[in-house]
C-alpha cells in the first residue's frame, strides 16, 4: 500500500485530528523559533543600523557583516512565521505560490550568507597577506560592488529550488496538501541535495579553510621575525658605550622600542582576535547548517526514510531548528568577540550620536614585505 492510500484499519475523527497538538513536541520547536525571531531581529537591525550610521564602522569587512545580517533578516522575517504557522497545521493550507516562495527565500539567504563568508575570508586574506594589493583591492567601494555580486548570484542559484519544491496532493477520503520535494522526480531531487550540499557547504568550507589557514600561518610568520628583531635589538643595546650621553640616549630609545614593542604586541592580539571571530562565525555556520544539508541528501537517496516517525523525526525537526537558529548566533560573537561592535550596540541602544570608543579607531595589521613591516588598518576591533 503507498504513503496516500486509505487504509480502513485506521479509523480517526477527521475534526478532532486539526484540533489536537503535542505539545511536548510543539513547545520546544515554538520557543527556538521565537527565540531566534526575536534575537536575530533585533540583532541583525543592529549591525546593519551601527554600520550605516557610524562611521567609523564603515570599513570593508563591517560592511560584509552587514550585508551578512541583512540575509539573516530576510530568513527571520519572512520564514519564521511561516515555519510557526506549520507546526499547527499537518496539511500545507498556504497555497503554491507561498510554498515554493518559502523555500526559495530560504535557500536564497543562505546562499547570500555562505558566498557573503566567502568573500570576507579572501578579503581578509588580501588585507593581512597582501597588505599592500589591499589598498585597492579591500576598499569600500569595492566591498559594495562584491556585496552586489554576490546577492545577484544568490538570486540566481536560489532558482533551482522552484523546479523542486511542490504542493503535492494527498489523502483518499479526505484531499489536502502537503509543500514537500517533488518525490516523482526523483533524479531532480537528488541532483538539487548535492547540488545545495556542495554550494553551501562542501565548496566554500573548502576556500575558507585555505584562506584562514594562509592568515593564521602569516601572523605566525610575523610573530616569529618580530621575536627575531625584538633579540636582536636587546643584544645590540647592551654593546652601546657607558658614557653618560650614550646612557641617555640608550633610555630615550629602550623607552621608545619598550612602546612600539607593546604597540605591536597590541595590534598582533587585535588581528588575532579579528581572525578568531571570523573563524567561529563560519564554523557556526557550519555546525547549524551542515547536518539539515546531510540529512536532505541521505533522505533523496532513500538511506533514510521520507515520513519519519520516533527519534528520526525529532532529529528532522532538531537539524531544521538548528539551521534556523544560525540567523540569530552572529550578533552574539559579535557582541562578545569585537570591542567596536559592542560599543556601536551600546550607543545605538543609548540612542547616542556618536559611539563611545576608548581605544584609537584604527589597528594595525603587520605582515613582512621584503623583510620590513607594512600595516594596514582595520575598524572590526
Amino acid at each position: 500500500m503507498s504513503d496516500y492510500e486509505y487504509s480502513s484499519e485506521y479509523e480517526y475523527d477527521f475534526k478532532d485530528s486539526h484540533s489536537t497538538f503535542y505539545w511536548e513536541e510543539l513547545l520546544p520547536a515554538l520557543l527556538v523559533y521565537t527565540m531566534t525571531l526575536v534575537l536575530g531581529l533585533i540583532g541583525n537591525t543592529l549591525i546593519v543600523f551601527t554600520t550605516c550610521i557610524y562611521r567609523r564602522m564603515q570599513s570593508a569587512t563591517n560592511m560584509l557583516l552587514a550585508s551578512l545580517a541583512s540575509a539573516d533578516l530576510l530568513l527571520i522575517l519572512f520564514c519564521i512565521p511561516v515555519k510557526v504557522a506549520k507546526l499547527f497545521s499537518y496539511t500545507w493550507t498556504m497555497g503554491s505560490f507561498l510554498c515554493k516562495a518559502v523555500h526559495y527565500i530560504q535557500n536564497l539567504s543562505t546562499s547570500c550568507s555562505v558566498l557573503t563568508l566567502t568573500a570576507i575570508s579572501i578579503e581578509r586574506y588580501y588585507a593581512i597577506v597582501h597588505p599592500m594589493r589591499a589598498k585597492y583591492v579591500c576598499t569600500n567601494s569595492q566591498a559594495k560592488r562584491i556585496i552586489a555580486f554576490t546577492w545577484c548570484l544568490a538570486i540566481l542559484l536560489a532558482i533551482p529550488i522552484l523546479c523542486v519544491q511542490v504542493q503535492m496532493e494527498v489523502g483518499d477520503r479526505f484531499k489536502a496538501h502537503w509543500c514537500i520535494r517533488d518525490w516523482d522526480n526523483e533524479s531532480l531531487w537528488k541532483f538539487h541535495e548535492v547540488y545545495m550540499l556542495l554550494l553551501v557547504l562542501i565548496g566554500p568550507t573548502c576556500i575558507m579553510s585555505c584562506t584562514y589557514t594562509l592568515i593564521c600561518w602569516e601572523i605566525w610568520k610575523v610573530m616569529e621575525q618580530r621575536n627575531v628583531m625584538t633579540s636582536r635589538t636587546a643584544l645590540s643595546r647592551n654593546r652601546i658605550d657607558r658614557d653618560k650621553y650614550a646612557e641617555t640616549i640608550e633610555l630615550s630609545n629602550s623607552t621608545k622600542a619598550k612602546s612600539i614593542t607593546k604597540s605591536e604586541k597590541e595590534d598582533t592580539r587585535v588581528v588575532k582576535q579579528v581572525v578568531y571571530m571570523l573563524v567561529a562565525v563560519v564554523v557556526l555556520f557550519a555546525i547549524c547548517w551542515g547536518p539539515l544539508l546531510i540529512d536532505n541528501v541521505l533522505t533523496a537517496y532513500n538511506v533514510l526514510p521520507k515520513q519519519r516517525t520516533g527519534y528520526l523525526k525529532y532529529m528532522g525537526t532538531t537539524f531544521h531548528l538548528m539551521a534556523y537558529f544560525n540567523s540569530c548566533i552572529n550578533p552574539i560573537v559579535y557582541g562578545f568577540m569585537s570591542k567596536n561592535f559592542r560599543e556601536s550596540f551600546r550607543s545605538a541602544l543609548c540612542c547616542r550620536k556618536k559611539p563611545v570608543s576608548y581605544h584609537r579607531n584604527g589597528t594595525r595589521v603587520v605582515s613582512s614585505f621584503r623583510n620590513s613591516f607594512q600595516t594596514r588598518t582595520t575598524s572590526i576591533r
